[in-house]
């Protein structure tokens, strides 16, 4: 199951049900749970309790999610949060796998961050995830944070105490912005700084929709070429919690412009 808030919206559901029928997985099932902060640790006991083998957690349960671990993943220690949990001899045992799959989803639509300037908008779970990623990867880049709470963009520098993580400086110019706050999923009007688009990045929003993002229309209409949204890191990030669960490794081809024609 994936649990969240919202979830209404989430495609894991399509994405892990498609990776079961590779392998005629008869017996598999996977479902959303909305959650509250108030239930959360009940919602999750209660989902392994009743039978439940695997769990992915979604915004905004990522840091909550993993205090109540017995164990972890390497990337999950290094981020302080966890996308997957699974059920290993009564403990729950907490992994991140959005690093993984963004990275993937990268190489995947050819996207070069080698030498890059790297802009990071939030300062949340997936934002460090994203940090993680690019400082595991072995690709030189520097990496700037803008946040509306500047406290919590400190917050994340001192976290990975990083040379090449700094705060956004408005001199800057950018190769690559990836939004990982949930402006998409608002009805507020977009107000981010124009400048931050002035060498015309390539532009990637983790949020998701079979049509453009609010991020994506913002990007697309002051003039950039190239904009993507996270449905390509989700399948990525599944594809790494299947086999976590399961042992197997689904394939991935195709899958993304087969989830925007349902």
């Amino acid at each position: 199951a994936v649990i969240g808030n919202p979830i209404e919206h989430s495609m894991s559901p399509e994405i892990h049900e498609y990776f079961a029928s590779q392998y005629n997985l008869t017996n598999f099932s996977y479902k959303k749970i909305l959650s509250e902060k108030a239930t959360l640790d009940d919602d999750i006991r209660s989902f392994f309790s009743n039978g439940g083998t695997g769990l992915n957690i979604t915004i905004p349960f990522k840091f909550s999610a993993y205090s109540l671990c017995n164990r972890f993943d390497k990337t999950a220690k290094q981020c302080g949060s966890t996308n997957t949990l699974k059920i290993d001899e009564g403990e729950i045992v907490g992994y991140n796998t959005d690093g993984l799959g963004f990275i993937d989803d990268l190489e995947i639509k050819k996207i070069n961050f080698t030498n890059s300037n790297v802009l990071i908008l939030g300062a949340g779970g997936s934002a460090i995830s994203i940090c993680n990623s690019f400082l595991n990867s072995s690709q030189d880049v520097k990496i700037s944070i803008l946040n509306r709470t500047r406290s919590n963009a400190d917050n994340l520098i001192n976290f990975f105490k990083d040379s090449k993580i700094e705060i956004h400086n408005h001199k800057n110019e950018y190769d690559l912005i990836v939004n990982t706050t949930p402006i998409s999923m608002s009805s507020e009007q977009i107000s981010l700084p124009k400048d931050i688009l002035s060498n015309n990045p390539i532009c990637y929003d983790l949020f998701y929709s079979k049509h453009r993002t609010l991020f994506q229309k913002w990007a697309y209409s002051h003039g950039v070429d190239q904009c993507y949204d996270g449905l390509g890191m989700l399948i990525q990030q599944a594809k790494h919690s299947f086999f976590i669960w399961n042992g197997l490794t689904p394939e991935t081809s195709n899958l993304e412009s087969k989830l925007r024609i349902i």
